[in-house]
């Protein structure tokens, strides 16, 4: 399984136990390109855990994970298998139906978890998208 994960702004390289890890700007314009090479190809998941600085404003701070969850959407649209899968990290608040519109014109199926180590009163949940569509120049 081949799978890419994003990171907002850490840049460098780390290897453990035969697993690699290789931290990237996503918003880099290179950036779909440096992963299909790394990869030998497209990746089967994407997975986002990004969070923003928070700003103690809680509209403000949705709105900007929101941002770069929809960012992480996009990168995945460029790098994933067709019928690969999305995983990221949302905050209810409102602003979630975009990227929900967005996922599901794209994948064939798309579910939102709240896992039961996150507290009840966090708005913490993941999207999950799975069958990844593919794009008409889905090409390595």
């Amino acid at each position: 399984m081949q799978a890419a994960t994003g990171d907002k702004g850490a840049i460098g390289a780390a290897q453990s136990g035969g697993a690699h890890q290789i931290m990237q700007d996503f918003l880099a314009d290179d950036a779909d390109d440096l992963v299909k090479t790394w990869l030998g190809g497209r990746a089967d998941v994407v997975m986002s855990d990004m969070a923003a600085a928070a700003s103690g404003h809680k509209q403000t701070d949705h709105i900007r994970i929101m941002a770069l969850c929809e960012a992480a959407a996009h990168f995945a649209f460029d790098v994933l298998e067709e019928g690969g899968t999305f995983v990221a990290k949302v905050l209810a608040g409102g602003a979630e139906g975009d990227l929900q519109k967005l996922l599901k014109q794209n994948f064939t199926k798309v579910a939102n978890v709240k896992p039961a180590a996150s507290r009840a009163d966090s708005s913490e949940k993941f999207v999950v998208a799975t069958g990844f569509r593919g794009s008409v120049d889905n090409e390595s």
